[in-house]
């Protein structure tokens, strides 16, 4: 986590953006914490640092999504949740739950989109259903 920290502060140095520490813990939370929301981010924060504002959390998210370095995905919430931007990956996000889980993209449907020509900039899936444990739990219910 430390390093992905570091590489997320390296790209803003070189950005021209600057590092204050309520940039910095708050890229920790969302490198450590991937898929939060600004309220969730913000109520971590405020464990550290009892002062930083929702405002901050908006616009230090905002000068993030700006320089490339978190992307955001609704989730089928309706509001923005926030990762670290990493190698692109599949969301199946629980109906139930609510637990997401980070899939890799499959390398052959990349390979068979850049063969039609297309040049990919960066993907976006999401998939819902229910996890192996909500299904487990379903189960189990059933046979009661």
């Amino acid at each position: 986590m430390a390093e992905l920290v570091d590489q997320v502060l390296a790209k803003m140095r070189a950005a021209g953006k600057r590092i204050t520490p309520e940039r910095r813990l708050l890229i920790e939370i969302v490198s450590a914490n991937p898929h939060l929301d600004a309220d969730r981010i913000h109520r971590l924060a405020k464990r550290a640092r009892p002062e930083i504002g929702l405002a901050t959390v908006y616009r230090t998210l905002k000068v993030l999504e700006e320089c490339e370095l978190v992307r955001t995905d609704g989730l089928g919430e309706g509001h923005a949740h926030y990762e670290i931007h990493g190698d692109d990956h599949v969301h199946l996000v629980c109906s139930e739950c609510g637990k997401i889980l980070d899939v890799p993209v499959p390398a052959a449907l990349l390979k068979r989109i850049e063969s039609r020509g297309f040049r990919l900039q960066r993907t976006h899936f999401e998939c819902f259903g229910v996890c192996a444990e909500c299904a487990k739990r379903r189960a189990s219910k059933r046979e009661r």
